[in-house]
């Protein structure tokens, strides 16, 4: 193999690599960190969740997932959904582990409510800032 081959071959790997390193590692569309209007603590009164909370801070979410347990996960993006009737974001997760999620949040302002879009039955309330 000539020298012109090998760097034609490296040079094709290293633009297959960057164009892979982009498609796997994005990290979400939208800004970096949630919005003040989602911000804080979270409780609901619904029966199956009562002991259960969220908190989101500017760069992470939290699931208080009973007693005192919770998961912890780290923001990579947030959008807000253009819609005419409601506030709806999209919140890109990511665990320790890598592994990405994604919620939709539908806020309703006005009584400083929200609902994960999956589960309207749970209506979230703003606890504390």
């Amino acid at each position: 193999m000539t020298t012109r081959k090998i760097l034609m071959t490296l040079a094709v790997l290293v633009i297959l690599a960057v164009a892979a390193g982009r498609f796997f590692y994005h990290e979400g569309p939208g800004s970096k960190t949630a919005p003040a209007e989602l911000i804080g603590t979270w409780t609901t009164d619904h029966s199956g969740y009562s002991d259960r909370y969220v908190e989101l801070r500017e760069n992470t979410i939290t699931f208080g997932t009973g007693g005192t347990s919770f998961v912890h996960y780290t923001i990579l993006g947030v959008e807000k959904n253009p819609s005419v009737e409601l506030d709806v974001y999209t919140v890109h997760f990511r665990d320790v582990g890598g592994t990405k999620f994604k919620k939709d949040i539908v806020l309703q302002p006005s009584d400083e409510t929200f609902y994960f879009r999956n589960q309207a039955d749970v209506i979230w309330t703003l606890f504390e800032r």
